[in-house]
């Protein structure tokens, strides 16, 4: 299970509009979808045309609870389609943070009620608040992979940085590992700005870019306006092609990420699998761990390297043919295999390893 934030903590940049629309065509593709809203405006809901202020138990409830009889997330879901539901907010969520301000694991309370999820999902989507406050912090916490929308602006670039601030600091109190990518949203195609904006995106963040780029149309606009997502809505519309187009390079992502059930029995069973040996000299290390793109960048225990009487640690990972980043997390310090000079920087600092099969 793909467990994926939209995050951006500047408000208009389709933020919702991309958590809605990615995880109907998601499903579309014949993926079982749960978007959870995790925003206390509960827009996500809305524009799915559910009236979050009328129901007993929301997103809220799974998280906090005076009597300490906390709802599940299956108690609140919400069908839309076949493939497809919603875990929908209301404005009851801004109270959350006052709430849980001196409560013992705060920050993982979205986590524990994902894990609590008895519904067999490929894909979880969360629709973060525009802020960087304890309810988008639970969703990095609760996350594999972050998507951040960047709409035309000329101000587009300069929120990023707190943005990815926060996802580093998400990693070094708790060494969680979060993946990142960016896409181009509100982009309009007659205009330079537009243009140059999308210039600049793309030679900052490289290869942590999706293709796809969201093309502004006013279909997108409507299909919120009925309550409706696009794939509903109106399926000629470019808008649909853009996130289809989106929803296709995601779906790509599952043989690198290896995180589609159905496929990964499979693939660990094929003989195109290679066994590739990583080994790192660190004698005084207490703990190594290796992580990359290969494990979507997981640093839990299954990441651990073997301790040899040389003092060097060893890990044999096997990986499908393909390019893969990696490093390795030496007592909570991030370094790059001193043993291959192949390197690419890293959006946080530093350099990433990286290895082809």
């Amino acid at each position: 299970m793909r467990i994926i934030s939209i995050a951006n903590q500047k408000g208009g940049c389709g933020k919702t509009t991309s958590a809605i629309n990615l995880s109907a065509c998601l499903a579309h593709k014949g993926r079982k979808v749960l978007l959870i809203d995790m925003d206390p405006q509960g827009h996500s809901a809305i524009g799915l045309n559910i009236h979050a202020s009328e129901l007993e138990k929301t997103v809220c409830d799974t998280l906090y609870d005076s009597s300490g009889d906390r709802a599940v997330l299956n108690d609140v879901t919400i069908k839309i389609d076949d493939n497809f539901d919603i875990a929908p907010s209301n404005i009851s969520l801004s109270a959350l943070e006052q709430h849980l301000s001196r409560a013992e694991g705060r920050e993982t309370k979205l986590k524990e009620a994902i894990d609590g999820v008895n519904q067999n999902y490929d894909y979880i989507i969360i629709d973060c608040p525009p802020s960087l406050g304890l309810l988008t912090f639970n969703s990095l916490i609760a996350s594999t992979e972050v998507i951040v929308p960047i709409e035309m602006s000329l101000f587009s670039l300069h929120g990023i940085s707190k943005l990815l601030k926060i996802i580093d600091l998400v990693r070094e109190k708790t060494g969680h590992e979060v993946r990142i990518k960016v896409v181009a949203t509100m982009f309009d195609k007659r205009t330079r700005i537009s243009k140059e904006v999308l210039e600049d995106i793309q030679k900052h963040f490289q290869d942590s870019m999706f293709i796809t780029v969201i093309n502004t149309n006013v279909t997108l606009k409507e299909a919120v306006s009925f309550g409706k997502s696009i794939v509903d809505y109106d399926r000629n519309a470019p808008g649909f092609r853009d996130y289809m187009a989106l929803a296709k390079e995601v779906i790509a992502e599952e043989k690198i990420l290896g995180k589609r059930p159905a496929k990964r029995k499979k693939a660990f069973a094929s003989a195109a699998m290679v066994e590739k040996q990583f080994i790192f000299d660190a004698p005084k290390a207490s703990c190594v761990k290796i992580a990359g793109t290969f494990n979507n960048w997981n640093t839990s225990e299954a990441s651990l390297m073997e301790r040899k009487r040389d003092g060097t640690w060893s890990k044999c990972v096997y990986l499908a043919p393909g390019t893969y980043q990696y490093r390795f997390l030496i007592d909570d310090e991030w370094v790059a295999d001193q043993n291959n000079a192949n390197q690419v920087n890293n959006p946080f600092g530093g350099k990433n390893s990286v290895i082809k099969i």
